[in-house]
């Protein structure tokens, strides 16, 4: 994820706005609106959220239904390379993989969350 503070447009001459000054987003936060937009992004983040602390690859896949393996093992792929997921290899007899959000991947899924509850409501 890119880390610059240069502000970049907004798409199709819209801006997000605070108060009275127009604030378009930073390289930062499209990144990230792009990387949640991704399908099943959003989906194996709340999983894990839910889970409150790590989980296996099977068992996030059982959390979202549909998902298939290739595509959970690609978005989790891009979560961890984002700073948003974290992966932990645990040296047993099979070897032992576990999943779990990162501090950063743990505020962007309560965010989702609350958006979750408010649609719901």
């Amino acid at each position: 994820m890119s880390l610059s503070s240069k502000p970049v447009p907004p798409a199709r001459g819209k801006s997000m706005t605070s108060g009275n000054r127009s604030t378009p987003l930073t390289p930062a936060e499209s990144d990230l609106i792009r990387a949640l937009s991704v399908r099943w992004t959003m989906h194996i983040l709340l999983a894990l959220h839910a889970s409150e602390g790590s989980r296996r690859f099977s068992q996030i896949q059982e959390a979202v239904t549909g998902i298939s393996n290739r595509m959970l093992s690609s978005r989790l792929a891009d979560l961890e390379s984002r700073g948003l997921v974290s992966r932990h290899v645990a040296v047993t007899r099979p070897v032992t993989v576990t999943y779990q959000l990162t501090v950063l991947g743990g505020e962007v899924a309560s965010v989702l969350t609350r958006l979750r509850d408010v649609g719901e409501s």
